[in-house]
């Protein structure tokens, strides 16, 4: 999770904002941020790293793209603000396409903008009432509030240690039985959902990484979005702040940061304070779907259970896991977990009747945007309560990689008796997620390290020490958490945060690639490295409101070929990133370049090629003058 906070909660964060700064989870945030623009090429960045673009070539196809009006094509591009780096790969793909003879609008609106008056589409079925979410209907008739031809500064997970979970992105939009992530309007030119389901009972590991190397393969050759880099995540702490355990999953274990010396032992200080560039969307645990209100509500509630640097289990809520047949999975929960407001203890009634009335309903009546998690198919996985704090996942088939997806890792539970009063009521949905108990978290009780003090939208994220903190007594966490405050503090401009970790106002934030030599050489603060598995994307909106061109797979190819990759990675992110084609990074194992189309590098990249690959696909009544 960013922010070093509990890292379980990433596992529920699909989306990223990008650039926007962040401390490392499970798989980290994609920082970055370059202040001189002067840096950037504008000539394709071929002499940069030997990768020679085709721009020598010679063709007679023209200068400029000519649309059916007899005007040069022009896109839209959203792209999130907060961070220079994303605003100078906005700037520079508009330098690219203009070399292809189409012309870029850029538009900058906070990242939380981007996802609910950009990405969120709305459809209204002839049965049924209007429903908004990032896959509300087919690419037709489900369109968002905005329009788009282009969307930068968003991240996807590609899950590494579960690479199955990445499902949701891929799922067609003309599928509606489950929630998906799928805003862009992408329809799989091979059945990937099928694979990814194949790939998840798959108990040989060579079967199953040429099922997914097939996904990876036809994804590269789809370009249903440009993934264009995985980024290596710059994680900046004032020096004095120890007990971090540094790795992929860094901040698992961030109840037990403390202030003072190395070496040191551990006592309660003042507060701690995390730098962000974006705030939280929401607190409601059912409509979470990013990293900065995942965090803010990961105070509070530590979820089931999260993993460490080794991917090993770390116990949080759920006490043990049980499975003889790597098919049905007992979780049994921990005896002292209470909830707040008079909700009583946390048994295992909660979460059946959570996973079934809220994850499974039928009709999404609570606005579930992960219910995909829940469902096999069409049909929904069976969960059992087994004893009075246990109870049973079954699932259909042999699933050995079960425990490591985003199903159960990181998984929250709402009360019962919370949610049952807004069930079976008129927009029940939209009245529990405005109800003081979501808004304030009063339910958290006992069930995270800090309790809800206030919130300041744009501004500061506050949770006070729970002095009731049901793992301070385990071993390991013996008088935890360290900090009597942890707060989230949001900066609208990058150098206003990074001047304030600097001063030491905040003790962490993320570090632009452009700032990490100075913050490493600092006495005062320290940059830890850990790799990501968020891919940064260029989204192709091929729904009814964008480009309809965009619906021909070799038009977005011949896009994604006109952008120059390493001069992303090498001059503007100063090679703290590593060029991407797919929604898997070559560190994975599941990667096989063997199968793997690559764009914008080598002899894939360059105007003259993208051109003639744009003059060859587009519909008759568009010509390069």
């Amino acid at each position: 999770m960013a922010f070093d906070n509990n890292v379980q909660l990433d596992r529920r964060s699909l989306l990223r904002t990008l650039g926007a700064g962040g401390i490392a989870g499970i798989a980290g945030c994609t920082e970055g941020g370059s202040d001189d623009t002067s840096t950037t090429s504008t000539d394709g960045g071929g002499d940069s790293d030997g990768t020679e673009s085709t721009e020598t070539q010679t063709t007679d196809l023209g200068d400029t793209l000519v649309g059916p009006d007899g005007e040069q094509v022009s896109l839209s591009m959203v792209y999130s603000t907060g961070s220079e780096t994303t605003k100078t790969i906005a700037q520079f793909v508009q330098q690219e396409y203009g070399k292809l003879g189409v012309g870029v609008e850029l538009t900058g609106v906070p990242f939380n903008t981007m996802l609910s008056k950009y990405a969120q589409n709305t459809y209204t079925p002839d049965d049924g009432e209007e429903r908004t979410s990032f896959n509300a209907g087919p690419r037709d008739e489900a369109t968002s509030q905005e329009q788009w031809d282009l969307m930068l500064g968003i991240g996807f997970n590609s899950y590494p240690r579960t690479p199955t979970a990445i499902r949701p992105f891929w799922t067609s939009e003309e599928k509606r039985q489950q929630s998906t992530v799928n805003f862009y309007g992408y329809r799989p030119s091979e059945d990937i959902a099928g694979m990814l389901d194949t790939a998840s009972k798959e108990t040989d590991d060579a079967r199953r990484q040429a099922i997914l190397a097939n996904v990876f393969g036809v994804l590269s050759h789809d370009q249903p979005v440009n993934f264009y880099e995985f980024s290596v995540d710059l994680n900046g702490f004032q020096n004095d702040i120890q007990g971090i355990d540094p790795g992929p999953s860094i901040g698992y274990n961030y109840q037990q940061y403390f202030r003072g010396d190395s070496g040191g032992s551990p006592s309660v200080t003042g507060a701690y304070s995390a730098g962000a560039g974006t705030d939280a969307k929401t607190l409601n645990p059912i409509r979470i779907n990013d990293t900065s209100s995942a965090n803010r509500l990961g105070l509070t509630l530590d979820g089931a259970y999260s993993l460490d640097n080794e991917n090993n289990v770390v116990p949080l809520w759920v006490e043990s896991i049980d499975t003889d047949d790597k098919q049905n999975y007992e979780f049994t929960l921990r005896d002292d977990l209470q909830w707040g407001a008079g909700y009583g203890q946390m048994t295992a009634d909660d979460w059946v009747y959570f996973i079934e009335e809220v994850h499974q309903a039928p009709e999404n009546w609570a606005g579930d945007v992960n219910q995909s998690d829940w469902f096999h198919g069409e049909d929904p996985i069976p969960v059992e309560k087994t004893g009075t704090l246990s109870f049973e996942v079954q699932l259909p088939e042999v699933d050995p990689a079960f425990v490591m997806k985003p199903v159960m890792w990181g998984a929250y539970c709402l009360p019962k008796g919370l949610v049952e009063q807004y069930r079976d009521v008129e927009d029940g949905g939209n009245k529990l997620n405005q109800s003081k108990a979501i808004q304030e978290i009063t339910y958290s009780g006992n069930l995270g390290p800090y309790t809800f003090e206030r919130w300041d939208r744009e501004s500061v994220f506050v949770a006070k020490r729970n002095e009731n903190y049901y793992l301070r007594d385990v071993e390991g966490y013996d008088g935890t958490p360290y900090f009597e405050e942890y707060k989230y503090q949001v900066f609208g401009e990058e150098s206003t945060r990074l001047s304030a970790f600097e001063t030491g106002e905040v003790s962490a934030t993320g570090i632009p690639s452009s700032k990490a030599s100075k913050f490493e050489e600092l006495e005062s603060t320290k940059v830890i490295q850990t790799p990501n598995a968020f891919c940064s994307i260029l989204a192709y909106n091929q729904r009814a409101n964008g480009w309809d061109q965009l619906r021909t797979r070799e038009v977005r190819y011949a896009l994604s070929m006109g952008v120059n990759k390493t001069t992303i990675v090498e001059n503007i992110d100063r090679g703290y990133a590593e060029v991407a084609h797919t929604h898997q990074p070559e560190f994975s194992e599941w990667f096989d370049d063997s199968k793997v189309e690559t764009t914008g590098v080598g002899e894939n990249y360059g105007a003259a090629i993208a051109k003639q690959m744009l003059a060859d696909n587009l519909s008759s009544d568009y010509g390069f003058e």
